[in-house]
Protein backbone atom coordinates (compact mmCIF):
# COMPACT_ATOMS: atom_id res chain seq x y z
CA UNK A 1 0.00 0.00 0.00
CA UNK A 2 1.28 3.57 -1.07
CA UNK A 3 2.55 5.92 1.69
CA UNK A 4 -0.20 8.57 2.64
CA UNK A 5 -0.04 12.04 0.82
CA UNK A 6 1.52 14.74 2.57
CA UNK A 7 2.24 18.31 1.05
CA UNK A 8 4.70 20.77 1.86
CA UNK A 9 5.49 24.42 0.82
CA UNK A 10 3.14 27.22 0.27
CA UNK A 11 0.16 26.45 3.00
CA UNK A 12 -2.50 27.60 0.67
CA UNK A 13 -1.39 25.35 -2.35
CA UNK A 14 -0.91 22.46 0.04
CA UNK A 15 -4.50 21.05 0.26
CA UNK A 16 -4.93 21.14 -3.69
CA UNK A 17 -1.80 19.15 -4.41
CA UNK A 18 -3.03 16.40 -1.17
CA UNK A 19 -6.44 16.21 -3.36
CA UNK A 20 -5.07 16.04 -6.46
CA UNK A 21 -2.10 12.88 -5.38
CA UNK A 22 -4.72 11.20 -3.74
CA UNK A 23 -6.97 10.41 -6.74
CA UNK A 24 -6.92 6.98 -7.98
CA UNK A 25 -8.44 4.86 -10.65
CA UNK A 26 -11.35 6.27 -12.36
CA UNK A 27 -11.90 9.51 -10.72
CA UNK A 28 -7.83 10.28 -11.54
CA UNK A 29 -8.48 9.46 -14.94
CA UNK A 30 -11.75 11.53 -15.28
CA UNK A 31 -9.65 14.73 -13.78
CA UNK A 32 -6.86 14.29 -16.29
CA UNK A 33 -8.97 14.35 -18.82
CA UNK A 34 -10.43 17.50 -17.98
CA UNK A 35 -7.33 18.64 -17.14
CA UNK A 36 -6.37 18.19 -20.91
CA UNK A 37 -9.76 19.36 -22.16
CA UNK A 38 -9.66 22.90 -19.90
CA UNK A 39 -5.71 23.20 -21.77
CA UNK A 40 -6.98 23.27 -25.10
CA UNK A 41 -8.62 26.96 -24.17
CA UNK A 42 -4.94 28.17 -24.34
CA UNK A 43 -4.38 27.70 -27.92
CA UNK A 44 -6.48 29.60 -30.76
CA UNK A 45 -9.17 31.55 -30.78
CA UNK A 46 -8.67 32.16 -27.01
CA UNK A 47 -5.05 31.83 -26.49
CA UNK A 48 -5.69 31.68 -22.23
CA UNK A 49 -2.48 30.44 -21.43
CA UNK A 50 -3.60 31.20 -17.69
CA UNK A 51 -5.71 27.80 -18.54
CA UNK A 52 -2.40 25.92 -19.73
CA UNK A 53 -0.62 26.69 -16.30
CA UNK A 54 -3.19 25.50 -14.42
CA UNK A 55 -3.60 22.43 -16.04
CA UNK A 56 0.03 21.29 -16.57
CA UNK A 57 0.38 22.16 -12.56
CA UNK A 58 -2.23 19.83 -11.50
CA UNK A 59 -0.65 16.94 -14.42
CA UNK A 60 2.12 17.73 -12.52
CA UNK A 61 0.51 17.17 -8.95
CA UNK A 62 -1.17 14.16 -9.78
CA UNK A 63 1.78 12.55 -11.25
CA UNK A 64 3.64 12.81 -7.79
CA UNK A 65 0.66 10.93 -6.30
CA UNK A 66 0.35 8.45 -9.39
CA UNK A 67 4.87 8.08 -8.36
CA UNK A 68 3.94 6.98 -4.60
CA UNK A 69 2.04 4.14 -6.43
CA UNK A 70 3.12 0.11 -6.87
CA UNK A 71 2.34 0.29 -10.04
CA UNK A 72 3.65 3.82 -10.79
CA UNK A 73 4.31 3.33 -14.27
CA UNK A 74 0.78 2.02 -15.68
CA UNK A 75 -0.88 4.43 -13.41
CA UNK A 76 1.50 7.66 -15.21
CA UNK A 77 0.41 6.17 -17.97
CA UNK A 78 -3.19 6.79 -17.92
CA UNK A 79 -2.88 9.87 -16.34
CA UNK A 80 -0.71 11.09 -19.13
CA UNK A 81 -3.61 9.41 -21.94
CA UNK A 82 -6.24 10.89 -20.47
CA UNK A 83 -4.87 14.51 -19.77
CA UNK A 84 -3.91 13.74 -24.03
CA UNK A 85 -7.65 12.89 -25.28
CA UNK A 86 -9.45 15.36 -23.26
CA UNK A 87 -6.62 18.04 -24.90
CA UNK A 88 -7.46 16.44 -28.44
CA UNK A 89 -10.66 15.74 -28.05
CA UNK A 90 -11.42 19.10 -27.28
CA UNK A 91 -9.01 20.97 -29.24
CA UNK A 92 -9.45 19.11 -32.57
CA UNK A 93 -13.59 18.09 -32.36
CA UNK A 94 -13.58 19.89 -36.04
CA UNK A 95 -11.42 16.88 -37.40
CA UNK A 96 -14.56 15.17 -37.62
CA UNK A 97 -16.19 17.70 -39.97
CA UNK A 98 -14.86 16.37 -42.91
CA UNK A 99 -16.71 12.97 -42.38
CA UNK A 100 -20.42 15.34 -42.06
CA UNK A 101 -20.20 16.95 -45.37
CA UNK A 102 -21.65 13.49 -47.10
CA UNK A 103 -22.81 11.85 -43.67
CA UNK A 104 -25.12 8.93 -45.91
CA UNK A 105 -21.55 8.10 -46.27
CA UNK A 106 -18.92 9.15 -44.07
CA UNK A 107 -20.50 9.20 -40.87
CA UNK A 108 -19.55 5.66 -40.19
CA UNK A 109 -15.87 6.57 -39.84
CA UNK A 110 -16.74 9.75 -37.59
CA UNK A 111 -15.20 7.37 -34.74
CA UNK A 112 -12.06 7.71 -36.57
CA UNK A 113 -11.52 11.80 -35.30
CA UNK A 114 -13.67 11.75 -32.05
CA UNK A 115 -11.71 8.20 -30.09
CA UNK A 116 -8.91 7.24 -32.69
CA UNK A 117 -7.35 10.22 -33.46
CA UNK A 118 -7.23 12.07 -30.11
CA UNK A 119 -6.66 8.44 -28.39
CA UNK A 120 -3.66 7.54 -30.80
CA UNK A 121 -2.38 10.52 -30.52
CA UNK A 122 -2.66 10.82 -26.36
CA UNK A 123 -0.49 7.76 -26.35
CA UNK A 124 2.77 9.87 -27.27
CA UNK A 125 1.87 12.20 -24.27
CA UNK A 126 0.91 8.80 -21.92
CA UNK A 127 4.66 7.16 -23.15
CA UNK A 128 6.23 10.73 -21.76
CA UNK A 129 4.53 10.86 -18.60
CA UNK A 130 5.88 7.04 -18.21
CA UNK A 131 9.27 7.56 -18.94
CA UNK A 132 9.25 11.31 -16.89
CA UNK A 133 8.45 8.79 -13.95
CA UNK A 134 11.53 6.69 -14.10
CA UNK A 135 13.42 10.37 -13.12
CA UNK A 136 10.94 11.67 -10.67
CA UNK A 137 11.58 13.00 -7.71
CA UNK A 138 9.98 15.49 -5.01
CA UNK A 139 11.88 18.33 -5.47
CA UNK A 140 11.84 20.91 -8.23
CA UNK A 141 13.86 19.05 -10.46
CA UNK A 142 10.47 17.57 -11.39
CA UNK A 143 9.26 20.29 -13.16
CA UNK A 144 12.67 20.33 -15.52
CA UNK A 145 11.70 16.44 -16.14
CA UNK A 146 8.79 17.03 -17.12
CA UNK A 147 9.43 20.07 -19.55
CA UNK A 148 12.13 17.34 -21.39
CA UNK A 149 9.73 14.90 -22.19
CA UNK A 150 7.17 16.47 -22.81
CA UNK A 151 8.81 18.68 -25.79
CA UNK A 152 10.52 15.12 -26.98
CA UNK A 153 6.78 13.73 -27.16
CA UNK A 154 6.07 16.50 -28.96
CA UNK A 155 8.63 16.93 -31.41
CA UNK A 156 7.94 13.07 -31.81
CA UNK A 157 3.84 14.07 -32.61
CA UNK A 158 5.55 16.23 -35.04
CA UNK A 159 7.08 13.91 -36.81
CA UNK A 160 5.62 10.21 -36.93
CA UNK A 161 3.75 8.88 -39.30
CA UNK A 162 4.20 11.86 -41.12
CA UNK A 163 3.55 14.41 -38.28
CA UNK A 164 0.55 16.28 -36.87
CA UNK A 165 2.40 18.63 -34.66
CA UNK A 166 -1.31 20.82 -34.27
CA UNK A 167 -1.63 23.37 -31.07
CA UNK A 168 1.81 22.02 -30.34
CA UNK A 169 2.33 24.07 -26.52
CA UNK A 170 4.25 27.17 -27.87
CA UNK A 171 1.32 28.36 -29.93
CA UNK A 172 -0.48 28.97 -26.83
CA UNK A 173 1.08 32.61 -27.27
CA UNK A 174 -0.50 34.95 -29.49
CA UNK A 175 0.84 34.79 -32.97
CA UNK A 176 2.00 38.27 -33.58
CA UNK A 177 2.76 39.15 -30.09
CA UNK A 178 5.75 39.91 -28.28
CA UNK A 179 5.94 36.74 -26.58
CA UNK A 180 5.92 35.20 -29.71
CA UNK A 181 8.79 36.65 -31.30
CA UNK A 182 11.03 34.10 -29.58
CA UNK A 183 10.04 31.72 -32.25
CA UNK A 184 12.39 33.69 -34.47
CA UNK A 185 15.54 32.10 -32.08
CA UNK A 186 14.65 28.71 -31.53
CA UNK A 187 11.46 28.09 -33.22
CA UNK A 188 7.99 26.54 -32.40
CA UNK A 189 9.64 23.64 -31.02
CA UNK A 190 12.03 25.49 -28.47
CA UNK A 191 9.49 27.42 -27.60
CA UNK A 192 7.39 24.76 -26.49
CA UNK A 193 10.47 23.21 -24.43
CA UNK A 194 10.08 26.70 -22.91
CA UNK A 195 6.41 26.91 -22.42
CA UNK A 196 6.33 23.72 -21.06
CA UNK A 197 8.94 24.57 -18.08
CA UNK A 198 6.90 28.30 -18.04
CA UNK A 199 3.33 26.56 -17.64
CA UNK A 200 4.65 23.91 -15.19
CA UNK A 201 7.04 25.99 -12.67
CA UNK A 202 4.20 26.62 -9.95
CA UNK A 203 3.79 23.44 -9.75
CA UNK A 204 7.31 23.40 -7.70
CA UNK A 205 5.86 25.91 -4.74
CA UNK A 206 4.30 22.37 -3.06
CA UNK A 207 6.22 18.49 -2.79
CA UNK A 208 6.17 16.19 -0.79
CA UNK A 209 9.41 16.59 1.42
CA UNK A 210 9.49 17.72 4.54
CA UNK A 211 9.60 20.90 5.40
CA UNK A 212 12.54 22.72 3.61
CA UNK A 213 13.23 26.27 2.33
CA UNK A 214 10.43 28.32 0.79
CA UNK A 215 13.24 30.08 -1.57
CA UNK A 216 14.30 26.49 -3.59
CA UNK A 217 10.41 25.79 -3.93
CA UNK A 218 10.03 29.23 -5.26
CA UNK A 219 13.20 29.57 -7.66
CA UNK A 220 11.20 27.66 -10.92
CA UNK A 221 8.43 29.80 -10.39
CA UNK A 222 10.92 33.24 -10.16
CA UNK A 223 12.77 31.77 -13.13
CA UNK A 224 9.79 31.53 -15.25
CA UNK A 225 8.76 34.91 -14.47
CA UNK A 226 11.94 36.23 -15.37
CA UNK A 227 11.52 34.14 -18.66
CA UNK A 228 8.04 35.48 -19.40
CA UNK A 229 9.02 39.62 -18.53
CA UNK A 230 12.58 39.03 -20.63
CA UNK A 231 10.69 37.53 -23.40
CA UNK A 232 7.76 40.04 -23.60
CA UNK A 233 10.94 43.26 -23.05
CA UNK A 234 12.79 41.42 -26.10
CA UNK A 235 9.47 40.78 -28.78
CA UNK A 236 8.04 44.01 -27.48
CA UNK A 237 10.98 45.97 -28.79
CA UNK A 238 11.55 43.34 -31.82
CA UNK A 239 7.78 44.48 -32.71
CA UNK A 240 8.84 48.46 -32.35
CA UNK A 241 9.81 48.30 -35.80
CA UNK A 242 7.11 49.44 -38.04
CA UNK A 243 5.70 47.66 -41.16
CA UNK A 244 7.84 47.90 -44.02
CA UNK A 245 5.87 47.72 -47.18
CA UNK A 246 7.36 46.07 -50.47
CA UNK A 247 6.41 47.59 -53.84
CA UNK A 248 4.47 44.44 -55.25
CA UNK A 249 0.54 44.15 -54.20
CA UNK A 250 -1.29 41.05 -53.81
CA UNK A 251 -4.62 40.43 -54.40
CA UNK A 252 -6.27 37.64 -52.28
CA UNK A 253 -9.78 36.29 -53.61
CA UNK A 254 -11.72 33.61 -51.84
CA UNK A 255 -15.19 32.89 -53.04
CA UNK A 256 -16.22 31.18 -49.75
CA UNK A 257 -17.92 28.13 -51.09
CA UNK A 258 -19.11 25.54 -48.33
CA UNK A 259 -17.56 22.42 -49.29
CA UNK A 260 -20.47 20.39 -49.13
CA UNK A 261 -21.73 22.15 -52.48
CA UNK A 262 -18.04 22.19 -54.31
CA UNK A 263 -18.61 19.02 -55.87
CA UNK A 264 -22.16 19.53 -56.01
CA UNK A 265 -22.66 20.09 -59.76
CA UNK A 266 -21.76 24.04 -58.99
CA UNK A 267 -17.98 24.25 -61.10
CA UNK A 268 -19.79 26.69 -63.60
CA UNK A 269 -20.93 28.67 -61.13
CA UNK A 270 -17.55 28.71 -59.04
CA UNK A 271 -15.33 29.80 -62.03
CA UNK A 272 -18.22 32.93 -62.25
CA UNK A 273 -17.72 34.12 -59.42
CA UNK A 274 -13.83 34.14 -59.23
CA UNK A 275 -13.87 35.50 -63.26
CA UNK A 276 -16.76 38.26 -61.86
CA UNK A 277 -13.43 38.62 -59.24
CA UNK A 278 -11.02 39.11 -61.77
CA UNK A 279 -13.31 41.42 -63.81
CA UNK A 280 -14.49 43.90 -61.04
CA UNK A 281 -12.18 43.79 -58.27
CA UNK A 282 -10.04 46.68 -57.83
CA UNK A 283 -6.96 45.99 -59.40
CA UNK A 284 -3.69 46.93 -61.53
CA UNK A 285 -1.44 45.64 -64.36
CA UNK A 286 1.58 44.03 -62.10
CA UNK A 287 -1.00 43.08 -59.39
CA UNK A 288 -0.42 39.30 -58.09
CA UNK A 289 -4.00 37.30 -57.39
CA UNK A 290 -4.02 34.32 -55.33
CA UNK A 291 -6.79 31.93 -54.86
CA UNK A 292 -7.43 29.31 -52.51
CA UNK A 293 -6.10 25.73 -52.53
CA UNK A 294 -8.86 23.92 -55.01
CA UNK A 295 -10.10 26.58 -55.36
CA UNK A 296 -12.11 25.00 -58.89
CA UNK A 297 -13.90 21.79 -58.59
CA UNK A 298 -11.87 20.37 -61.35
CA UNK A 299 -8.72 20.10 -62.63
CA UNK A 300 -7.85 23.13 -63.93
CA UNK A 301 -5.00 22.69 -66.08
CA UNK A 302 -6.84 20.44 -67.85
CA UNK A 303 -9.86 22.34 -68.41
CA UNK A 304 -10.28 25.01 -71.90
CA UNK A 305 -12.88 26.50 -70.66
CA UNK A 306 -12.19 27.74 -67.30
CA UNK A 307 -8.53 28.71 -68.61
CA UNK A 308 -10.24 30.60 -71.72
CA UNK A 309 -12.25 32.59 -68.65
CA UNK A 310 -9.34 33.56 -67.00
CA UNK A 311 -7.19 34.54 -70.12
CA UNK A 312 -9.87 37.25 -70.90
CA UNK A 313 -10.13 38.64 -67.47
CA UNK A 314 -6.29 38.01 -66.02
CA UNK A 315 -4.66 40.78 -68.33
CA UNK A 316 -1.26 41.55 -67.15
CA UNK A 317 -1.58 40.46 -63.96
CA UNK A 318 -0.01 37.11 -62.52
CA UNK A 319 -2.49 34.33 -60.76
CA UNK A 320 -1.29 31.76 -57.99
CA UNK A 321 -3.58 28.85 -57.63
CA UNK A 322 -4.13 25.80 -56.15
CA UNK A 323 -5.59 22.58 -58.03
CA UNK A 324 -6.35 19.20 -57.89
CA UNK A 325 -3.63 17.76 -61.34
CA UNK A 326 -4.39 14.81 -63.30
CA UNK A 327 -1.23 13.27 -64.96
CA UNK A 328 -1.41 10.01 -67.12
CA UNK A 329 0.93 7.54 -65.52
CA UNK A 330 -0.26 3.80 -65.96
CA UNK A 331 -4.41 3.14 -66.29
CA UNK A 332 -5.72 4.95 -63.64
CA UNK A 333 -3.32 8.30 -63.80
CA UNK A 334 -1.78 10.06 -60.56
CA UNK A 335 -3.13 13.03 -58.58
CA UNK A 336 -0.98 15.72 -57.36
CA UNK A 337 -2.50 18.17 -55.03
CA UNK A 338 -0.51 20.99 -56.78
CA UNK A 339 -0.12 25.67 -56.72
CA UNK A 340 0.03 26.36 -60.19
CA UNK A 341 0.98 29.82 -61.50
CA UNK A 342 -0.05 31.48 -64.80
CA UNK A 343 0.33 34.37 -66.71
CA UNK A 344 -1.23 35.66 -70.18
CA UNK A 345 0.73 34.92 -73.05
CA UNK A 346 -0.20 36.14 -76.97
CA UNK A 347 -4.26 36.34 -75.16
CA UNK A 348 -3.65 32.94 -73.30
CA UNK A 349 -3.40 32.10 -69.86
CA UNK A 350 -0.10 29.89 -69.90
CA UNK A 351 1.69 28.23 -66.85
CA UNK A 352 4.97 29.63 -66.16
CA UNK A 353 5.85 27.70 -62.19
CA UNK A 354 4.12 24.37 -60.63
CA UNK A 355 4.54 23.38 -57.30
CA UNK A 356 3.40 19.64 -56.44
CA UNK A 357 2.54 19.27 -52.72
CA UNK A 358 4.73 17.68 -50.39
CA UNK A 359 3.82 16.63 -46.95
CA UNK A 360 0.25 15.06 -47.90
CA UNK A 361 -2.17 14.95 -44.82
CA UNK A 362 -1.57 11.40 -43.30
CA UNK A 363 -5.11 9.25 -43.78
CA UNK A 364 -6.46 11.71 -45.82
CA UNK A 365 -4.24 12.80 -48.75
CA UNK A 366 -1.35 9.96 -48.02
CA UNK A 367 -2.85 6.88 -48.30
CA UNK A 368 -2.58 4.73 -45.27
CA UNK A 369 -0.93 1.66 -46.70
CA UNK A 370 2.01 4.18 -47.23
CA UNK A 371 1.91 5.03 -43.00
CA UNK A 372 1.11 2.15 -41.04
CA UNK A 373 3.62 -0.90 -41.21
CA UNK A 374 2.46 -3.86 -43.58
CA UNK A 375 -0.26 -1.28 -44.84
CA UNK A 376 -1.12 -3.28 -48.03
CA UNK A 377 -1.61 -6.29 -46.30
CA UNK A 378 -3.93 -4.70 -43.42
CA UNK A 379 -5.78 -3.01 -46.20
CA UNK A 380 -6.75 -6.25 -47.85
CA UNK A 381 -8.43 -7.78 -44.76
CA UNK A 382 -10.61 -4.42 -44.24
CA UNK A 383 -14.60 -4.47 -46.05
CA UNK A 384 -14.72 -3.14 -49.17
CA UNK A 385 -15.28 0.96 -48.43
CA UNK A 386 -12.55 0.87 -45.73
CA UNK A 387 -10.21 -0.69 -48.08
CA UNK A 388 -10.67 2.10 -50.96
CA UNK A 389 -10.34 4.33 -48.04
CA UNK A 390 -7.21 3.11 -46.91
CA UNK A 391 -5.64 3.23 -50.95
CA UNK A 392 -6.96 6.28 -52.15
CA UNK A 393 -4.59 9.14 -52.16
CA UNK A 394 -2.25 11.85 -53.87
CA UNK A 395 1.51 11.19 -54.85
CA UNK A 396 3.40 13.79 -52.74
CA UNK A 397 5.16 16.42 -54.79
CA UNK A 398 9.52 15.80 -54.62
CA UNK A 399 10.04 18.18 -52.23
CA UNK A 400 9.33 21.94 -50.80
CA UNK A 401 11.39 24.75 -53.19
CA UNK A 402 11.30 28.18 -54.30
CA UNK A 403 9.56 29.26 -57.10
CA UNK A 404 10.71 31.98 -59.59
CA UNK A 405 8.21 32.58 -61.79
CA UNK A 406 8.85 35.95 -63.77
CA UNK A 407 7.94 39.55 -62.81
CA UNK A 408 7.56 38.22 -59.22
CA UNK A 409 9.41 38.13 -56.24
CA UNK A 410 10.87 34.13 -55.40
CA UNK A 411 8.73 32.85 -52.96
CA UNK A 412 8.23 29.66 -50.43
CA UNK A 413 4.43 27.71 -51.56
CA UNK A 414 2.99 25.57 -49.13
CA UNK A 415 -0.60 24.09 -49.39
CA UNK A 416 -3.06 23.82 -46.49
CA UNK A 417 -1.14 20.94 -44.01
CA UNK A 418 2.20 21.53 -44.82
CA UNK A 419 1.95 24.90 -42.66
CA UNK A 420 2.39 23.49 -39.73
CA UNK A 421 6.05 22.10 -40.58
CA UNK A 422 8.64 24.76 -39.41
CA UNK A 423 11.12 22.53 -41.62
CA UNK A 424 9.62 22.95 -44.84
CA UNK A 425 9.78 26.88 -44.78
CA UNK A 426 13.38 26.64 -43.49
CA UNK A 427 14.67 23.97 -46.17
CA UNK A 428 12.76 24.64 -49.13
CA UNK A 429 15.37 23.75 -51.64
CA UNK A 430 19.39 25.03 -52.33
CA UNK A 431 17.79 28.19 -53.16
CA UNK A 432 16.23 29.02 -49.98
CA UNK A 433 17.45 31.81 -48.94
CA UNK A 434 16.62 33.76 -52.33
CA UNK A 435 12.69 33.81 -51.21
CA UNK A 436 11.32 36.72 -50.09
CA UNK A 437 7.71 35.38 -49.13
CA UNK A 438 5.66 32.84 -48.37
CA UNK A 439 2.57 31.73 -50.15
CA UNK A 440 -0.13 29.45 -48.19
CA UNK A 441 -3.43 28.29 -50.02
CA UNK A 442 -5.95 26.02 -47.98
CA UNK A 443 -9.26 24.83 -48.13
CA UNK A 444 -10.54 25.26 -44.51
CA UNK A 445 -14.11 24.34 -45.35
CA UNK A 446 -13.19 20.79 -44.33
CA UNK A 447 -12.80 22.33 -40.91
CA UNK A 448 -16.36 23.78 -40.41
CA UNK A 449 -17.01 26.98 -38.25
CA UNK A 450 -15.67 26.25 -35.14
CA UNK A 451 -11.81 26.45 -33.65
CA UNK A 452 -10.09 24.35 -36.81
CA UNK A 453 -9.65 27.92 -39.20
CA UNK A 454 -8.69 30.15 -36.33
CA UNK A 455 -5.81 27.13 -35.38
CA UNK A 456 -4.82 27.09 -38.73
CA UNK A 457 -4.59 30.34 -39.01
CA UNK A 458 -2.47 30.85 -35.77
CA UNK A 459 0.17 28.01 -36.95
CA UNK A 460 0.76 29.40 -40.20
CA UNK A 461 1.58 32.91 -38.92
CA UNK A 462 4.36 31.37 -36.87
CA UNK A 463 6.50 30.38 -40.02
CA UNK A 464 7.14 34.25 -40.40
CA UNK A 465 8.05 34.66 -37.30
CA UNK A 466 10.69 31.66 -37.67
CA UNK A 467 11.31 32.56 -40.96
CA UNK A 468 11.18 36.20 -41.43
CA UNK A 469 9.35 36.57 -44.27
CA UNK A 470 6.08 38.03 -45.09
CA UNK A 471 2.92 35.74 -46.06
CA UNK A 472 -0.07 35.94 -48.23
CA UNK A 473 -2.59 33.40 -47.07
CA UNK A 474 -5.79 32.52 -48.93
CA UNK A 475 -7.85 29.65 -47.32
CA UNK A 476 -11.40 28.48 -48.50
CA UNK A 477 -13.66 29.68 -45.57
CA UNK A 478 -10.93 30.33 -43.62
CA UNK A 479 -8.55 33.27 -42.91
CA UNK A 480 -7.46 35.10 -46.12
CA UNK A 481 -4.92 37.32 -44.80
CA UNK A 482 -1.37 38.97 -45.66
CA UNK A 483 1.03 38.64 -42.32
CA UNK A 484 4.24 40.91 -42.20
CA UNK A 485 7.96 39.05 -41.12
CA UNK A 486 7.02 39.81 -37.32
CA UNK A 487 3.34 37.09 -38.02
CA UNK A 488 1.64 40.40 -37.54
CA UNK A 489 -1.87 40.70 -39.12
CA UNK A 490 -1.38 43.30 -42.00
CA UNK A 491 -4.41 42.63 -43.88
CA UNK A 492 -7.46 40.49 -44.31
CA UNK A 493 -10.28 39.93 -46.84
CA UNK A 494 -13.04 41.38 -46.60
CA UNK A 495 -17.16 40.12 -46.86
CA UNK A 496 -18.32 40.64 -50.63
CA UNK A 497 -21.79 42.15 -51.12
CA UNK A 498 -24.10 40.23 -53.69
CA UNK A 499 -23.27 36.41 -52.56
CA UNK A 500 -25.18 33.27 -52.03
CA UNK A 501 -26.50 33.11 -48.46
CA UNK A 502 -24.10 30.25 -47.58
CA UNK A 503 -21.37 31.58 -49.63
CA UNK A 504 -18.53 33.52 -47.48
CA UNK A 505 -16.49 35.02 -50.44
CA UNK A 506 -13.77 37.84 -49.12
CA UNK A 507 -11.34 39.78 -51.39
CA UNK A 508 -8.47 41.86 -49.99
CA UNK A 509 -5.99 44.29 -51.86
CA UNK A 510 -2.77 45.04 -50.48
CA UNK A 511 0.92 46.03 -50.46
CA UNK A 512 3.32 42.99 -49.97
CA UNK A 513 4.79 43.30 -46.64
CA UNK A 514 9.15 43.65 -46.82
CA UNK A 515 10.73 40.70 -44.98
CA UNK A 516 12.68 40.71 -42.14
CA UNK A 517 16.19 42.15 -42.83
CA UNK A 518 19.37 40.86 -40.62
CA UNK A 519 22.73 43.17 -40.01
CA UNK A 520 24.04 41.35 -43.69
CA UNK A 521 21.18 42.35 -45.62
CA UNK A 522 19.26 38.94 -45.71
CA UNK A 523 15.85 37.32 -44.84
CA UNK A 524 16.98 35.72 -42.22
CA UNK A 525 16.65 34.85 -37.98
CA UNK A 526 18.67 33.10 -35.64
CA UNK A 527 16.48 29.71 -36.07
CA UNK A 528 16.36 30.51 -40.06
CA UNK A 529 20.47 30.47 -39.89
CA UNK A 530 21.13 27.47 -37.03
CA UNK A 531 17.88 25.09 -36.77
CA UNK A 532 16.98 23.53 -33.91
CA UNK A 533 20.45 24.15 -32.47
CA UNK A 534 18.73 26.08 -29.47
CA UNK A 535 16.20 23.58 -29.17
CA UNK A 536 18.86 20.64 -28.33
CA UNK A 537 20.88 23.00 -26.30
CA UNK A 538 18.61 23.74 -23.83
CA UNK A 539 17.15 20.53 -23.75
CA UNK A 540 20.50 19.41 -22.05
CA UNK A 541 20.50 22.23 -20.15
CA UNK A 542 17.52 21.38 -18.66
CA UNK A 543 18.31 17.90 -18.06
CA UNK A 544 21.45 18.97 -16.10
CA UNK A 545 19.53 21.18 -14.10
CA UNK A 546 17.16 19.05 -13.67
CA UNK A 547 20.10 16.38 -11.93
CA UNK A 548 21.76 19.38 -9.98
CA UNK A 549 17.94 20.17 -8.76
CA UNK A 550 17.45 15.99 -7.84
CA UNK A 551 20.76 15.63 -5.96
CA UNK A 552 19.90 18.39 -3.96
Amino acid sequence: MSEPIRSHGFTALGPVHEALAKLRGWPALGFSALLGAFAALAFAPFHLTPALIISVTGLIWMMDGARGQARWGRALFMRGWAFGYGFFLVGMYWTASPFLIEPEKHAIFIWMPLIALPGGMALIWAAATALAGAFWSASPSRIFIFAVFMALAELVRGHLFGGFPWNIFGTTWSPGGALSQAASLGGVYWLTLVTLFICGAPAALVDTRDARGVIGRALPVIAAVMLIGFGWAWGAQRLATPPVMSEDTVVLMDAGIPQAEKYQGTGDKVLARYGTFLRDIESDPNDIIIWPEGALPFDLLANNYALDVISAYLGNRTLIVGTTRRSLDGAEGVYNNSLAVLQTEAGRAELIALYDKHRLVPFGELPATEIVPFGNAIAGILPGPMQQMAKSGFEPGSEPTVLFPRDLPPFIAMICYEGLFPEIARKAGPQRDEARWIVVVSNDAWFGSGMGPAQHYAQNRYRSIETGLPMARVASRGATAVVDAFGREAARGQRVSGDPDRWVSSVVRTPLPAPYLDANGQPNTPYQKYGPALFWLTLVLFSVLAFLAWRR
